[in-house]
């Protein structure tokens, strides 16, 4: 190999290649996730081509029925992927949303309830991702690095912003139809790479050095046999039963309902109570979201060297941030509940919020991966698939609050549910986290003996 070549190849790893496409994946996911945020503000707006004449409550159902999909496919991904490997179900999962993506402005036009159960494949497709990843990482990942890695769950957020950002852009010069085809047409792309550049373990990549492969096994310290899981390998009713797992349960479900709900509705609000256009909706609406990366990373960074240091135990530090994620946000809500009708407060209520509850990747997030590397993909599974349900509800919840119309003593009472949201998931995490790995997840699944890796190498 060429000098230039081999340098190359030391900094391009195939662990850093790893972080990079599952950053740039979950950017591309929520990206197509959440276009319909701000694109739904432009297909009924009386002022823009091609439009519908949806009520607010059907408006609602599309934005909501969305998460119903959304959540059935939480738990057997997670599973799925313990069997068949996360590179087929997250890249199967992405090739069929971008195609979706791409027809959504003809399925609209066609029927509204064709709308509706495309909308609730893309829920189901788009849903497979998060715990479909978590057996990978569990793969390729130390246990002191969890937090860090973990940040590229916190580039949903840039996701969201590019997708109100970018939309509003789009929409104002092209018109809506045009941020469909855009997402579509990356979404193809990023699949395209992952399939070529991602394998579920360092002995399953053919291109990986035998440097890097040894270092990444000798931290783990995993058996890469292939696990043939069966359904009673799961401990299932120790993991229901299980403090630290409905700790990270409630935490999720906080999480999942304060964070979707504020990034759902807020073009809506930004629209209909505090009166942007759309342009000015796009960019408005991004805002808050573009600090909580910045939070996520710092907030592992801190979290990883506490660990690596010995300075704190695990589940200290899990406690610390996951807790933190919930009350500072619950301040702001409250703020809101008596200025929400003032955007300068409005914004930057939101901003810190969202920031803030970034900490969560380096609390609840990561802490699934402490207390139970070998079943992961399924406590995760299970946790985003309760969570994913009480997201729906949230849409349904502002459909009835505003049914009477858009005016801001209408929305106040959200604030008050969302306040009282962020509370109850940070006592609840607090009392019932541990960072401990639990007794039941020891318990070694049947695995077959190794074949020869394509190196002619045996473990």
């Amino acid at each position: 190999m060429p000098p230039r070549w081999h340098r190359l190849s030391e900094i391009a790893t195939c662990r850093r290649i790893l972080f990079a496409m599952l950053t740039s994946g979950f950017i591309v996911n929520t990206f197509v996730k959440a276009i319909f945020n701000i694109a739904i503000v432009a297909m009924v707006a009386k002022d823009q081509p091609n439009t519908f004449d949806w009520t607010e409550g059907q408006k609602q159902e599309i934005l909501g029925i969305f998460f119903w999909g959304f959540a059935i496919t939480k738990f057997p991904s997670g599973r799925l992927a313990e069997i068949i490997g996360s590179r087929k179900v997250t890249g199967y999962s992405m090739a069929v949303a971008s195609v979706l993506t791409v027809l959504t402005p003809l399925i609209a036009s066609f029927n509204y309830y064709a709308l509706l159960v495309s909308r609730i494949v893309m829920g189901f497709v788009i849903g497979a991702s998060w715990p479909a990843l978590m057996p990978l990482v569990s793969n390729w990942i130390g246990p002191t690095e969890h937090s860090m890695f973990m940040t590229a769950l916190a580039s949903t957020s840039i996701g969201f912003g590019l997708s109100s950002l970018v939309g509003g852009v789009l929409i104002a010069n092209y018109g809506w139809p045009s941020i469909f085809y855009t997402a579509g047409s990356v979404a193809l792309l990023w699949t395209i790479l992952w399939f070529y550049f991602i394998y579920d373990s360092p002995r399953q990549h053919p291109r990986i050095s035998l440097e890097e492969r040894e270092d990444i096994e000798s931290k783990i310290k995993k058996d890469f046999g292939k696990i043939k899981l069966k359904f009673n390998d799961i401990p299932w009713r120790k993991i229901f039963v299980s403090g630290p797992v409905w700790g990270i349960a409630i935490a999720q479900m906080a999480s999942f309902f304060t964070t979707m709900t504020i990034t759902t509705e807020l073009p809506s609000y930004l629209d209909q109570v505090l009166h942007y256009d759309i342009s000015e909706n796009g960019v408005m609406a991004s805002l808050p979201t573009w600090g909580v990366y910045v939070t996520s990373l710092g907030s592992a960074y801190i979290a990883d060297r506490l660990l690596q240091t010995n300075t704190l135990s695990t589940t200290t530090v899990r406690k610390t941030f996951g807790t933190t994620a919930f009350l500072i946000p619950s301040i702001f809500m409250v703020i809101l509940a008596f200025y929400g009708d003032v955007a300068t407060i409005v914004l930057v209520s939101f901003c810190i919020s969202l920031a803030i509850n970034a900490f969560a990747v380096a609390g609840h997030c990561a802490n699934m991966l402490d207390i139970s590397p070998n079943f992961s993909g399924t406590i995760c599974g299970l946790v985003n698939t309760v969570a994913a349900i009480t997201v729906y509800f949230s849409t349904r919840i502002v459909g009835l609050l505003i049914r009477n119309g858009h005016t801001y003593e209408n929305w106040r009472p959200l604030f008050w549910i969302l306040a009282a949201v962020y509370g109850f998931g940070a006592v609840s995490y607090f009392v019932l986290c541990s960072g401990k790995v639990q007794s039941w997840d020891l318990r070694e699944p049947e695995r077959e003996p190794l074949k020869k890796d394509n190196r002619g190498e045996s473990p």
